[in-house]
């Protein structure tokens, strides 16, 4: 090939552009000096160009071929069950039920718990109540 000892390679890798910029420029300035190495990257030059025209090859597929990908899509893709905001909030309940997970292990959290369950419960009545007494007071001071 070459009697200069340059790796082909180099020569290969400066047409794709994955050549070290050190690399580039010792390959640049060999191949100024090197009359075979030219012949070899001009060479190397048209052969890539030949494999990137699209146009010297000839593909035909076969009119089954979209059905059959039509079907393996229906068959292995995954079927949305559920829209995006759907998917979010059950992402941010998780994240939430997760984050609170340690307090099954804080002791008094669970009775803790109960009490405010038991509170929340009665606070329409105390609030009914309250109300019933606010109007009364302020229709007591309406009065006078």
């Amino acid at each position: 090939m070459m009697d200069c000892n340059l790796d082909v390679t180099l020569l290969q890798d400066l047409l794709e552009g994955i050549i070290d910029p050190v690399e580039k420029l010792f390959v640049e300035e060999h191949v100024k000096s090197c009359k075979k190495c030219r012949k070899e990257l001009a060479e190397l030059k048209l052969l890539f160009w030949d494999l990137n025209d699209r146009s010297n090859y000839d593909l035909s597929f076969p009119a089954e071929l979209d059905q059959i990908k039509g079907a393996l899509l229906e068959e292995f893709a995954e079927k949305p069950g559920k829209n995006t905001t759907e998917i979010i909030f059950d992402i941010q309940r998780q994240t939430a039920r997760s984050a609170g997970m340690f307090l099954d292990y804080v002791p008094g959290v669970k009775e803790s718990n109960e009490l405010v369950k038991k509170g929340l419960r009665g606070a329409p009545s105390t609030i009914g109540k309250v109300s019933k007494a606010l109007v009364k007071g302020t229709r007591f001071l309406l009065a006078e």
